[in-house]
């Protein structure tokens, strides 16, 4: 008999047998865990998650802030900040390409619940794939979100980031002698308003600001209720909204004797980490208005 036929059979020590199954039991793939997302549904998770798609800017940009930034493949077309995510993978816009994202083979697709097609969810369910979508509708939810989604991706700056998301909002809260009435002109033909109870309208609270719009959500708002209600400041997001868009809203409502400014749309209309600089920048106009 050969040495190495030898090695073979020879019975092997019940130590090394003991650490042979300690071994197995170790490389045994960890429990999957079941979680709800902020739309109350039931997630199937993967034990580890190493490789995720993000369908929202605010989403990608949390993961980034998060330090998990190196587990995107993939993201919506419409993500663009850190630079870094300019140079993944695109999948589509409001309604993403399904065959895109399974040929990125990702554990999890994570979404905002802002505008997400309804073919979606059903489509991913079909591939094998786990879509987890975030509630960020309120600047409260930003955090918590941002709390869950780096845990799901053991993001090692998870807490520092939201500590510094917090700080960084408690650090814009303002209280004025007069509250500046302000809308939020999310488009302008057909006119749509950032309305109350939207993250927009926790923002202009945060600033010590009012919204000039009583209705709720992001609904289409009137000419009419414009001028029946018209407001001390306007707001609209520069690169959705252009220069002779708000031209042509002027010559339509001439009557209107409000300031129109331009503010940044990334940050305006991301519910995210960069949410407060947007509170910054608009506490920034409401100061130069008060002198």
């Amino acid at each position: 008999m050969t040495l190495s036929l030898l090695m073979r059979t020879k019975p092997r020590p019940r130590a090394a047998v003991f650490v042979s199954v300690l071994a197995a039991f170790a490389c045994r793939e960890a429990p999957k865990a079941t979680v709800t997302d902020g739309l109350g549904r039931a997630v199937v998770l993967p034990s580890r998650v190493e490789r995720v798609v993000t369908l929202a800017p605010n989403v990608t940009e949390m993961i980034f802030e998060s330090g998990a930034g190196a587990k995107i493949v993939g993201t919506d077309d419409y993500s663009n900040f850190p630079d870094a995510a300019r140079k993944l993978p695109k999948v589509g816009g409001m309604q993403p390409n399904v065959e895109k994202i399974a040929a990125l083979r990702p554990d999890l697709v994570i979404a905002s619940s802002e505008g997400n097609h309804p073919a979606l969810a059903p489509a991913l369910a079909a591939a094998g794939i786990p879509l987890y979508v975030v509630r960020t509708d309120r600047l409260h939810e930003i955090a918590p979100a941002m709390t869950t989604v780096g845990e799901m991706l053991d993001a090692p700056r998870t807490k520092d980031a939201v500590r510094k998301l917090e700080r960084d909002i408690a650090a814009q809260r303002r209280r004025r002698a007069k509250k500046m009435r302000v809308m939020f002109a999310v488009w302008v033909d057909p006119l749509y308003v950032g309305g109350r109870e939207t993250f927009t309208d926790d923002v202009l609270k945060l600033a010590g600001a009012e919204n000039a719009v009583a209705v709720t959500g992001w609904p289409q708002y009137s000419l009419e209720s414009l001028l029946a209600s018209p407001p001390d400041l306007i707001v609209y997001p520069r690169g959705a909204v252009t220069p002779q868009q708000i031209a042509a809203l002027q010559k339509r409502v001439p009557e209107l004797r409000a300031p129109i400014v331009a503010v940044d749309e990334d940050i305006f209309q991301r519910p995210g980490p960069r949410v407060p600089e947007a509170a910054r920048a608009l506490n920034d106009i409401l100061d130069r208005w008060e002198r």
